[in-house]
C-alpha cells in the first residue's frame, strides 16, 4: 500500500503553503474553494494520502493493490485519512482529494456520499452529477473527467480523532515527468 504522510505543521514551518487537501471551510456552503484558516489552527491536522489501484481476482471479486505504476483504464483508489493531533477541536475543516489532468472521476465513487462536493477546473463546488451551461443557455451534465476537486466539510473533529474520505478514478492518459521535472540524481560519494 503507497502511503505518503504530510504533516501540515512540517509543512508550514519549511514555509510551504498548506495543500489543497487541507483546508478550513467557511461555516456555510460556497461555490468557491474555501480559504486557508490561520497557521496554527492547521497544525492540528495530520493527512495521510493512500493510493491504491483496484483489480479484481480470479473470482471477480475487488481488491486493492499497490499502485506504483499504472495504465490507461487503471482504476486507481485515492483515501485521505485526516488526524486531529492537537488537543483542541478542530471545526469546519475541508477535507478534499485533487484530481490531476489524466484522471476521470468514477461517477457515485466518492465516500463518505454524504456532503461531498466537487468541482472542475475553476472550483464552482456543487453536488455530483456537476452541470455546465452552454452558449445557447441550455445547460448538460459536466464530463466526469473534468471533475478536478472533490471536498467534503467536516463539522468537528475532536482531540486524537480521524475521519477518513476516498473516492476513485479512472485513469486516462498517463502523463510522464518530463526531464526537466524530473528530480535530479544525487552526486555519487567519492
Amino acid at each position: 500500500m503507497k502511503k505518503n504522510w504530510i504533516n501540515l505543521a512540517f509543512c508550514l514551518a519549511m514555509g510551504a503553503a498548506a495543500p489543497s487537501f487541507a483546508q478550513f471551510a467557511p461555516a456555510t456552503p460556497a461555490t468557491a474553494a474555501p480559504a486557508p484558516a490561520a497557521p496554527q489552527r492547521q497544525n492540528a491536522i495530520a493527512v495521510e494520502l493512500i493510493q491504491q489501484k483496484v483489480v479484481k481476482d480470479a473470482q471477480g471479486k475487488e481488491k486493492l493493490v499497490d499502485a506504483d505504476s499504472v495504465l490507461p483504464n487503471d482504476v486507481v483508489e485515492y483515501r485521505a485519512v485526516y488526524k486531529n493531533v492537537s488537543s483542541a477541536p478542530v471545526k469546519q475543516m475541508a477535507a478534499s482529494l485533487p484530481l490531476p489532468e489524466g484522471l476521470e472521476y468514477v461517477p457515485n465513487s466518492a465516500k463518505p456520499a454524504k456532503g461531498v462536493q466537487f468541482a472542475p477546473e475553476s472550483k464552482a463546488y456543487g453536488p455530483e452529477p456537476l452541470m455546465r451551461k452552454l452558449p445557447d443557455g441550455r445547460t448538460e451534465k459536466l464530463p466526469y473527467a473534468d471533475y478536478r476537486h472533490i471536498r467534503w466539510v467536516v463539522e468537528e473533529l475532536k482531540p486524537g480523532a480521524e475521519v477518513a474520505v476516498s473516492a476513485r478514478a479512472k485513469v486516462e492518459a498517463v502523463i510522464p515527468i518530463s526531464a526537466a521535472a524530473a528530480p535530479k540524481a544525487a552526486p555519487a560519494a567519492k
